[in-house]
């Protein structure tokens, strides 16, 4: 990702992703994942518990980077629309 549309992205997610605060599925999902991360974590060992910490930061890197891709396509894709309503 270059500079400017790193900045962007960054913008996009600091100032138009309020909404998904207010989104019921989202608050579910999220509430579900803490859930079955406790259920999950209880009777592990410290050693698994490491383990699992870095699996689910591994997933949550391997989003952030399917988020930014998705980004960048959402941008080109503005660009061609913006080209087709120029034409």
């Amino acid at each position: 990702m270059n500079d400017l549309t790193k900045c962007l992205y960054d913008f996009a997610c600091k100032n138009r992703m309020g909404s998904i605060y207010d989104d019921q599925e989202y608050e579910e999902t999220s509430h579900s994942v803490e859930l079955q991360t406790e259920k999950v974590q209880r009777g592990m060992n410290e050693e698994q518990l490491l383990e699992l910490r870095l699996l689910l930061e591994s997933i949550s890197a391997q989003y952030s980077i399917e988020n930014e891709h998705l980004f960048q396509a959402a941008l080109r894709l503005a660009g061609e629309l913006n080209a087709l309503v120029r034409a």
